[in-house]
């Protein structure tokens, strides 16, 4: 999903969403996940530093460390994920990268992508990672599996 945000909060999503598959767990080990979701597991640590500082992971030191969520799920938007790691600066950019592109100096998409990236914006603001989660949970199968090898809900507007 390139177009509405960067690997490092494709990578946040992926591994908070395992997080509350495996939340029976106490903490499981960015090796773990990127492991098991097929990640850099040097690009998520730096990730995963970052959700620690946005208060939402907790990260546990010593043998048996990890991270584990500290808030619920059910209260962690796709929005909030990217506010973490500063990705929703990108929304206010011109959609062909003019810049100088506002209402008083308009590129030819400026009016059309209005509307895309508020409709954008609102979807993110609603979907959670326990919807994730939940689906994540139907899907894995008895060994780990990759959180991401789901379907994203959609939701009508």
């Amino acid at each position: 999903m390139a177009l509405l945000y960067a690997k490092p909060t494709e990578y946040a999503i992926r591994a908070l969403t395992y997080l509350a598959v495996h939340s029976d767990q106490p903490a499981i080990s960015v090796q773990e996940i990127a492991e098991v979701e097929e990640i850099s597991s040097h690009h998520l640590s730096k990730v995963m530093k970052n959700l620690a500082r946005g208060k939402m992971v907790l990260p546990l030191r010593g043998p048996g460390g990890g991270y584990r969520l500290i808030r619920d799920p059910k209260g962690i938007t796709l929005w909030e994920v990217m506010e973490c790691l500063g990705a929703h600066e990108g929304f206010e950019e011109c959609a062909i990268g003019w810049a100088e592109c506002s209402d008083k100096n308009p590129c030819p998409l400026h009016e059309p992508w209005l509307d895309v990236r508020a409709n954008i914006r609102r979807y993110l603001e609603t979907v959670t990672i326990q919807e994730l989660s939940d689906v994540a949970s139907h899907k894995k199968g008895s060994k780990k599996e990759s959180v991401m090898k789901i379907s994203i809900p959609v939701k009508s507007a």
